[in-house]
């Protein structure tokens, strides 16, 4: 039981996809409903988070929880007043404490909604948890009214905290780093040894010989799976690449037939191995002996992050978000589009694999402040008085 009342929480998302920005919101959903607060998320009907929420609700893991879900309209990114307006009175209707939102689609018509609420004597609050990048300047009077509804702007990254605070007009006691919080079933002690590790190979079909590198993630030119089997291709034999993940519905297949050709042209078909998604692909991570993470730009990582909590030797490009995840010792990087360099570092691991061990060490400590246990106690803590101590 909560020592205090509950909090009235209202999670947003008008996003018909299913990607990284949808998917924690409905994480954070579930924890904050699992904490004891009263959680209403609006999502546009049968979308995949209003499916995967009602799924939940009405199973087993949801019951007795007090969380439901409503379904909204979607909006225009700009000015949608009327949407705005419907929001408003939704939420002096729910008495909602925070309105929380993660795309910045939803962020014009949330603005809107909580400066309404404000004039007609509500108490709701608008909470942003970043999950994209701010790559230019955003200080015009538009951007200024936009953002100056925020009254708690969350960056999962100091580096994207940074970005808000150079580029944007929010003030920096409203920005806050909360790190990006993993599932318990990532924190789960794992089976010893290394047969753990021969099964998981024998699940994914990969030999036990090879030198076996993952990569996790959607089959998108930005996430560059091309690098991965240029660099495989200026090594040995028995270095093998394990892709794990569908091609991105909106681009048709244009990209996934290019890395396809680029497999052909190469004479790497009994070398790289494609694998559909996978909802928990811890598996894949345990079968690899480097992560590798080819990213162009990520805003956060969370495959980095997944990859970590699962024990692994990672290999990621020095931009982003990743380059901050696997700063101090916690991994390898490398120039994004590089693959000689990609390949190089990558000949060093297998090569010297005693090296490994420290850096996997070294990732431990900083993986454990993405359980869940330790993101909630900051969420509480923001949610509740409005600001965070400097950690």
């Amino acid at each position: 039981m909560m020592e205090k009342d509950p909090l009235r929480l209202v999670l947003l998302s008008t996003s018909g996809g299913w990607g990284g920005l949808e998917m924690n919101l409905f994480r954070h959903a579930r924890w904050m409903a699992k904490e004891g607060h009263i959680v209403r998320l609006l999502c546009v009907a049968d979308s995949p988070l209003h499916k995967a929420a009602m799924a939940y609700i009405q199973g087993e893991e949801g019951k007795g929880l007090t969380l439901d879900c409503r379904t909204v309209r979607q909006s225009s990114k700009y000015f949608a007043v009327a949407t705005a307006i419907h929001r408003a009175t939704r939420l002096i209707r729910y008495r909602a404490d925070w309105l929380w939102i993660r795309d910045p689609k939803d962020l014009d018509a949330s603005a809107l909604a909580r400066r309404i609420v404000r004039l007609l004597g509500g108490k709701t609050q608008l909470l942003f948890q970043q999950g994209m990048q701010i790559p230019r300047p955003k200080k015009s009077p538009y951007h200024r009214f936009r953002f100056g509804a925020v009254d708690a702007w969350v960056s999962p990254l100091k580096w994207l905290k940074n970005q808000v605070n150079t580029r944007t007009s929010i003030r920096p006691e409203e920005t806050h780093v909360i790190p990006l919080g993993l599932d318990d079933g990532w924190f789960e002690p794992r089976p010893a040894g290394a047969q753990y590790r021969r099964q998981c190979r024998l699940d994914l079909g990969l030999s036990q010989e090879s030198f076996v590198i993952t990569l996790v993630g959607r089959i998108d030119r930005k996430k560059g799976q091309t690098t991965l089997i240029r660099a495989l291709a200026e090594m040995p034999p028995d270095a093998h690449v394990l892709i794990v993940g569908d091609p991105t519905l909106d681009e048709f297949s244009d990209y996934f037939d290019e890395v396809r050709q680029l497999v052909r042209q190469k004479e790497l078909q009994w070398r790289v191995h494609f694998r559909p998604y996978m909802t928990f692909p811890r598996a894949a991570f345990v079968a690899a002996d480097v992560v590798a993470v080819c990213s162009q730009q990520e805003s956060v990582g969370s495959v980095t992050l997944e990859a970590m909590a699962s024990g692994c030797a990672i290999m990621g490009t020095d931009a982003g978000g990743t380059a901050e995840i696997l700063a101090d010792g916690r991994g390898w990087t490398f120039p994004a589009d590089d693959a000689e360099t990609l390949a190089t570092k990558l000949m060093e691991l297998r090569n010297h694999a005693e090296i490994m061990p420290e850096r996997i060490e070294a990732g431990k400590p900083y993986i454990a402040h993405h359980r869940r246990s330790e993101v909630v106690q900051l969420w509480n803590e923001l949610l509740r008085t409005g600001s965070m101590k400097e950690r």
